[in-house]
């Protein structure tokens, strides 16, 4: 088991992050999700766990971001035709 810091740390570091994280997304989900929208969020959590806290984006920001991921994957989702579930009970708290 490998903490969220140790995960994130290995995915920017390596020479294709895309690739790496990719890698690190569970296996169970198939692909049925946006890349794109997995990538942000996992920059965000890159961008929170910077080592110096003074280069740590304030709530606001973080807030703003994944509102923003959140409105790509709803939007994704519903371009499925109503063939996926994967995001639609985030908003529900499912």
């Amino acid at each position: 088991m490998k903490s969220l810091v140790t995960v994130v740390s290995q995915i920017f570091r390596n020479k294709y992050p895309e690739n790496a994280l990719a890698d690190a997304v569970d296996g169970n989900l198939q692909h049925s999700y946006p890349m794109e929208d997995v990538y942000k969020m996992a920059e965000v959590a890159h961008w929170c766990l910077w080592e110096d806290p003074n280069d740590r984006p304030v709530m606001r920001e973080i807030v703003v971001a994944l509102s923003e991921i959140v409105m790509s994957s709803t939007e994704w989702e519903a371009s499925l035709g109503g063939d996926s579930q994967v995001f639609s009970g985030v908003l529900d708290g499912r």
